[in-house]
């Protein structure tokens, strides 16, 4: 009798404990890496953000402007498809180590890639080190990739 009713305290106190409207908590976002929020045009899976910066919209980091492939579960890639050339808002997780324009440290050696060349714009070519973004989420914010 005791012992049913030891369970019986146990098992009310696990349902109260957890009440069913309550908001998840948004998960773990790894030491090496970086949450964004950042608007830009969409072309196939890359993303160039715009080089304003909406104080009220973006989070994280300022990025300027910056091309990201994009990496997400078959849902949000399916919304990115659908999104093709038009202006979105965009959340993801980004490594530090690729918005860090600084190079690769090895003990005091310092080694970088030079200054960035003009002209390149549009979708990156295979060569390109593109840091990649782990999106959560894809909203439209325009049907035109003019930011204006």
């Amino acid at each position: 009798m005791k012992i049913a009713i030891t369970t019986l305290v146990v098992v009310l106190a696990g349902t109260l404990g957890s009440a069913p409207g309550e908001a998840q908590e948004k998960p773990r976002v790894p030491d090496d890496s970086v949450e964004l929020t950042v608007i830009g045009c969409l072309k196939g899976r890359s993303l160039t953000t715009v080089s304003r910066r909406g104080a009220d919209v973006e989070r994280g980091p300022y990025v300027g402007e910056r091309t990201f492939r994009l990496n997400a579960k078959k849902d949000v890639l399916d919304e990115v498809k659908k999104r093709n050339r038009q202006l979105v808002e965009v959340v993801g997780l980004v490594k530090r180590s690729a918005l860090d324009d600084k190079g690769i440290k090895s003990g005091r050696v310092s080694i970088s890639g030079g200054s960035p060349v003009a002209g390149g714009g549009g979708i990156p070519h295979g060569g390109e080190d593109v840091p990649v973004m782990d999106v959560s989420s894809v909203r439209m914010r325009s049907t035109s990739c003019d930011p204006e």
